[in-house]
């Protein structure tokens, strides 16, 4: 290569580097600070339409983790980048949050050093200049157009003292910090806040069928699947009686706890339709609070004509942790994936079967206490909803003297096409029920859904509330309604059940849990100097896809650490480590 050629290329190279550099430089300021006052933060951010995506950057203290959450515009609509690319219904949200930063003015500026940022709560959230100990974290928000150029970018520290709509804030870059009037709970990293919270989008009056399987599942050392059932209950409703009717029943008994029995509500006790009711309508309140990616594999699989025996070894990783497994439930002649903690079957006027599959649970939200539960949505094609029509018969034209031939074959037109209409109604109804199934299938195969277990325990039917007694007052029915096996004697809870082979799947063994490390107690601050925390994604079984960076600690800062990425995986798996102890 030519001198001259080098001479180019070393020029270029230098342009790039000289003009990222320029692009990279903090913002300049005027000199007077008099002079920002009462003018916008972000004066070139005057559109919130232009706001195409935002990343929110948080400090976590007590796992002593930087965590992200983002939302964006992309070619397949608005999503949750830090949750996989799950749907979000983000663009009233996003609207919000953008106006909030389109019109923020600064109404006094404070002329600090970095030494006074944590007063303020206006430390910038970076993995590589904090550690545990810091105090003052702010969390940082950047509002992005569609060219990836940033509109807004500022550090969201505490309230002030006395006016708690106030609160300072710092833009990266900058040491001055500014006091302006922000609403920060436009700025939720709450997963529940953006998105449709209606998982099932079911009207409970649609609903015809319910079916109640109580049992649950425990996968032994050996590979192999205990299970032990509880009840297995079918309602259908009648909308001539407007009421519920019970199809079918079976428990265990005290004798056989492993296995279930025709049973029988108890004599001088009638089926307790105000429970079912209150089941049916709470079917519309299942609300998500989490999700997990399955594997593209698996939920590919689930999308289609889908057969057990075709997973992979590796599919059963997240299905394990989770908390569902293989398994020929009774009556059954094929082995279907189950939930360790049993299911509720629904069927509904257009032959949707809905099955919600109950995993493993969990400790989450926005205070890390409450319990959660691990949600396995599938539909099915419920066949005796749609049965074939009656047609009639079509006669055959009677020939002969008194024989009106004109009349009957005006008949035998009249009855082909009443044949026809059915027909048609028929399979108008097959083909909507399907593509709706192809449609929800699409949208539940993709997900492991969280929801908190209050929501569960609201569509779940236990043994004691199946039956009532008419003559007794509602609030005096409880522990009755046990179901009696026909066959003698009564029916109990059930025993430890004998182990049992779940056909001929291999599953990978379940990882030991360790027990988490104990917490240091921590002081709180005053609310008015709070920063801004709009709740926490607790971490699923599985690695999440938000962002996380473990901060070190102060005294091992200087030494040699792992790296980030390395860093990260510890992270994740200090947090399963801790779920699953939960569990």
């Amino acid at each position: 290569m030519s001198e001259k050629a080098k001479t180019a290329i070393f020029i270029l190279i230098a342009a790039i580097v000289g003009g990222w550099a320029y692009a990279s430089r903090p913002v300049a300021i005027n000199d007077a600070p008099e002079e920002e006052v009462n003018k916008p933060l972000f004066p070139e951010f005057s559109d919130p339409l232009q706001a195409q995506s935002m990343l929110i950057t948080r400090f976590d203290p007590e796992r002593a983790t930087i965590r992200k959450f983002e939302v964006a515009n992309t070619k397949n609509g608005w999503q949750i980048v830090t949750k996989g690319g799950y749907p979000a219904n983000a663009t009233e949200h996003m609207t919000k949050a953008a106006v909030s930063l389109v019109d923020l003015k600064v109404l006094r500026v404070i002329e600090a050093t970095p030494g006074q940022q944590p007063d303020y709560g206006v430390v910038e959230p970076n993995a590589n200049s904090l550690t545990a100990a810091d105090e003052g974290v702010g969390q940082m928000i950047s509002i992005k157009d569609s060219a990836d150029k940033i509109l807004a970018n500022l550090i969201v520290g505490y309230a002030d003292k006395e006016n708690a709509q106030l609160r300072y804030v710092r833009v990266p870059g900058r040491n001055r910090i500014y006091l302006v009037k922000l609403d920060p709970t436009v700025f939720s990293t709450e997963f529940s806040d953006w998105i449709d919270k209606d998982l099932l989008e079911v009207n409970p009056f649609d609903v015809l069928a319910m079916r109640f399987r109580n049992y649950t599942l425990q996968l032994t050392a050996q590979g192999t699947v205990g299970f032990s059932p509880q009840m297995d209950a079918q309602v259908a409703f009648n909308e001539a009686s407007n009421g519920w009717n019970l199809t079918e029943f079976q428990a265990p008994t005290a004798g056989d706890p492993a296995h279930l029995q025709p049973a029988q509500i108890p004599e001088g006790e009638a089926l307790n339709t105000e429970r079912l009711n209150a089941i049916r309508d709470a079917l519309k309140d299942v609300t998500i609070v989490d999700v997990v990616p399955k594997p593209l594999q698996l939920a590919d699989a689930l999308k289609k004509d889908f057969e057990i025996q075709k997973l992979q070894q590796d599919d059963w990783g997240t299905l394990i942790a989770t908390g569902f497994l293989p398994y020929t439930l009774p009556g059954e002649d094929t082995a279907k994936i189950c939930g360790v903690n049993g299911e509720v079957v629904f069927e509904t006027k257009d032959a949707v079967r809905y099955r919600l599959l109950f995993g493993n649970q969990r400790l989450g939200g926005e205070n890390k206490d409450q319990r959660q539960q691990y949600l396995f949505v599938q539909a099915e094609f419920a066949q005796e909803m749609v049965p074939m029509p009656e047609l009639q018969e079509v006669p055959e034209i009677k020939e002969g003297e008194g024989q009106d031939v004109e009349a009957q074959d005006k008949l035998r037109r009249e009855i082909k096409d009443a044949n026809g209409r059915a027909l048609d109604v028929y399979h108008q109804r097959l083909a909507a029920a399907k593509l709706k199934i192809l449609d929800l299938n699409d949208k539940f195969a993709d997900w492991y859904y969280v929801v908190s277990s209050e929501d569960i325990a609201k569509i779940q039917l236990k043994r004691d509330q199946i039956a009532v007694n008419p003559n007794q007052p509602a609030d005096q029915q409880g522990g009755r309604g046990m179901l009696l096996p026909s066959a003698g004697g009564m029916g109990g809870p059930p025993t430890k059940p004998e182990v049992m082979q779940p056909g001929a799947f291999q599953q990978p063994m379940t990882p030991a849990a360790s027990s988490p490390e104990p917490k240091e107690p921590t002081e709180e601050k005053p609310a008015s100097e709070e920063p801004m925390n709009s709740g926490d994604e607790e971490k699923p079984a599985e690695p999440e896809t938000e962002e996380s960076a473990t901060i070190p600690k102060e005294e091992e800062k200087d030494e040699p650490t792992e790296t980030e990425e390395s860093a990260n995986k510890s992270d994740e798996s200090s947090d399963d480590s801790q779920e699953d102890s939960n569990d």
